[in-house]
């Protein structure tokens, strides 16, 4: 395989698992919004959440691991680094604010407070997503696109 179609590989596995957690984010944005007074509406998030969880884990061991995008770009564009650390630097906040907004849905808290530690790290990771396409376009001068 050459160097090229390893890049290739990267880039294309990094915009799908880019497509995969904006959908994640979009149902668990969803659900959020949706009446606090429906009574499975935790059950809902929940469900949502989770699958924001496993979306967004998927997107970190593809783009961190030792054939993903981060370190095709070191390799491609070391100047870069700086940017590459600061958009790998997010994942761990991004992890910790989906774990603790699952966790407040499994607790006692009251529906406003669950939508809003939602609705939180949904920010969090749709300005993660700009700082990845930022990232992309100066590594490669492509846009990632991402589902619309």
């Amino acid at each position: 395989m050459t160097t090229n179609e390893q890049r290739s590989q990267a880039l294309s596995a990094a915009g799908e698992r880019r497509v995969e957690l904006k959908e994640a984010v979009s149902k668990a944005e969803r659900a959020a919004a949706s009446p606090t007074a429906m009574p499975s509406w935790r059950d809902y998030v929940l469900r949502e959440l989770e699958g924001l969880r496993i979306a967004l884990d998927q997107h970190v061991e593809e783009v961190e691991g030792t054939d993903g995008l981060f370190a095709e770009l070191t390799e491609l564009s070391p100047r870069l680094i700086h940017k590459i650390h600061a958009v790998r630097d997010e994942h761990p906040e991004l992890c910790q604010g989906v774990g603790d907004a699952i966790e407040l849905a499994n607790s006692d808290a009251p529906s406003a407070a669950v939508r809003q530690a939602v609705l939180d790290v949904l920010f969090l990771i749709v300005r993660h997503r700009q700082h990845g396409a930022d990232l992309v376009f100066d590594g490669y001068n492509v846009d990632i696109g991402g589902g619309g």
